[in-house]
């Protein structure tokens, strides 16, 4: 019987990592492209892999989730560290094709995705009802087709109060600040990432 490839991500540079995903078996490539490590080589080894139609949507959607995008969802792009522009290109790619049906529906979503999904889209639609949006809209019709009465579900309910959307408007404050939105908080923390950026330079 076959065995999935095993892979230590923290050996080998961006090239070794490549050539383990394009040597693959095509049954491995969406458990590879799921188990791989963020803060290895994302950029070109998430990039290539991410680009190959046999990836599946529900791939597609988990290899996203782990690419943390809570965290940059409402940065400013020139406000976003320069070490995760990289990463954050990535994470555009990855939605772009998700929403222009790049990524063909087969398996459901994972269970352990689906309530980030959720939230996700709770936050989707408690931004729309402001008037704002994230960087990353995911396309709720396409969503629905691994996740099925869920999503419509999540479409139909009313969105939760501001306190339980915390891990999409304020995860970079821990929770502690209030009032004046996604906006003031941003703004106020814009300036302090590029004084802290300045310095690195």
């Amino acid at each position: 019987m076959h065995m999935p490839i095993r892979q230590d991500w923290t050996q080998g540079d961006a090239d070794a990592h490549l050539n383990v995903m394009r040597r693959a078996r095509r049954a491995d490539l969406a458990g590879l492209a799921c188990s791989y490590d963020w803060e290895a080589h994302p950029g070109p080894v998430l990039g290539w892999i991410m680009a190959q139609r046999r990836i599946d949507l529900s791939t597609a959607l988990a290899v996203f989730l782990r690419g943390g995008p809570e965290r940059f969802n409402y940065f400013p792009k020139r406000d976003v560290p320069p070490e995760h522009r990289p990463a954050v290109r990535l994470l555009d790619n990855i939605c772009l094709r998700i929403n222009s049906g790049f990524y063909l529906p087969g398996k459901p979503a994972a269970a352990a995705d689906v309530p980030r999904l959720e939230n996700w889209l709770a936050a989707q639609k408690a931004d729309r009802a402001e008037g704002c949006g994230g960087r990353w809209v995911l396309d709720e019709t396409i969503i629905a087709t691994v996740m099925g009465a869920r999503c419509g579900q999540v479409e139909v309910a009313k969105a939760p109060p501001d306190a339980e959307l915390g891990a999409q408007r304020s995860h970079m404050t821990g929770g502690r600040m209030s009032g004046g939105g996604w906006r003031g908080i941003y703004a106020m923390l814009a300036p302090v990432l590029r004084l802290r950026n300045g310095e690195k330079g």
